[in-house]
């Protein structure tokens, strides 16, 4: 496990983590992302409101990330059974 150091709006967090390099580095990057785009409200709405939102965010592109790899999925599937029921004749 290694420390890892984050910061949002200006809130320091150290977390241990044994998450591969490649992966904390895309935390940072969305991390970043998440702030910008919620720098308008920062001063509108509460700290954990805010972290709150952020992570609604997440969690919503999370559900159309493996939305759409289930569809990719089940058209991979539907294109192998085709594929082999070619085979056989």
């Amino acid at each position: 496990m290694k420390k890892v150091k984050i910061s949002i709006f200006g809130q320091e967090y150290e977390l241990a983590s044994d998450s591969p390099d490649e992966a904390i580095n895309h935390v940072y990057r969305r991390l970043k992302e998440l702030q910008s785009s919620y720098k308008t409200l920062y001063n509108e709405v509460s700290f954990d409101e805010l972290l709150v939102l952020m992570l609604c965010d997440v969690l919503e592109r999370e559900y159309y990330f493996e939305k759409k790899l289930v569809e990719i999925l089940e058209k991979t599937r539907i294109k192998i059974k085709t594929l082999e029921g070619e085979g056989t004749k």
